[in-house]
């Protein structure tokens, strides 16, 4: 009996197929306006579960510069080519180990929170923060942050979704802050240390995440009905 029981339990071994083998590896690459660059792999066995997936990479490795090593870049697939993701990108933050590093005893740190929507009607959620040479009273940092406001709604209104990105993250936006506020008060450095997209303004990068939805509360109403 026990040599039976045994030689049962291997045909069943046998027949436990290997799924990892059945999945297919998509490329993922970013949209044409952000150099259209290799970002990664995700593997799936159906295109439909690529879609809506956030590819995560460390803008050093986007753009070759070493001194962007604290920042990642967040990329959403929204479309299917073959076995060629594309995604846009969808957002950014800085290492928590950067931050700690800027931040020093008798400085001040001053932050602004927006949201502000491209020329091209994109919404986007931009964190910036100011360090100060020294302490700040309360009035220089009130005064900070309403010109760290107003140069990121002017930078918003004037510039493409693509542009206001690469303002983000290689130093225009941080530049145009230090610049003014210096008139205003010593500063240390600025950081534009996140950003989130809430919204994506054209049709065609948004029918992913929409046709996803959709096929979810779709799913969710077949299972109430069978119920």
């Amino acid at each position: 009996m026990a040599v039976a029981r045994t030689a049962r339990s291997r045909r069943k071994v046998r027949k436990v197929r290997d799924k990892w083998k059945e999945k297919v590896w998509y490329e993922i690459y970013a949209t044409p306006e952000f150099g259209g660059v290799f970002i990664g792999y995700t593997p799936a066995n159906d295109p439909s579960l690529v879609l809506g997936r956030v590819a995560e990479t460390c803008l050093r490795d986007l753009t070759g510069d070493p001194t962007k090593h604290m920042h990642r870049v967040y990329f959403k697939i929204f479309g299917i080519t073959g076995n060629k993701a594309i995604a846009q990108f969808y957002g950014h933050d800085t290492t928590r180990e950067y931050m700690k590093s800027q931040i020093r005893r008798r400085r001040s740190r001053i932050d602004a929170i927006l949201d502000v929507t491209t020329q091209d009607g994109y919404k986007i959620r931009t964190k910036a923060m100011v360090l100060t040479a020294y302490r700040a009273n309360a009035k220089q940092k009130s005064d900070i942050r309403k010109k760290m406001e107003e140069i990121i709604r002017n930078m918003a209104k004037e510039k493409t979704f693509p542009m206001y990105v690469q303002a983000m993250l290689f130093g225009e936006m941080a530049e145009k802050i230090r610049d003014e506020c210096k008139k205003i008060f010593p500063i240390k450095n600025v950081i534009i240390y996140k950003s989130e997209v809430l919204s994506l303004a054209k049709k065609e990068e948004n029918e992913g995440f929409i046709k996803e939805k959709e096929e979810t509360e779709e799913n969710v109403t077949e299972a109430q009905s069978q119920e």
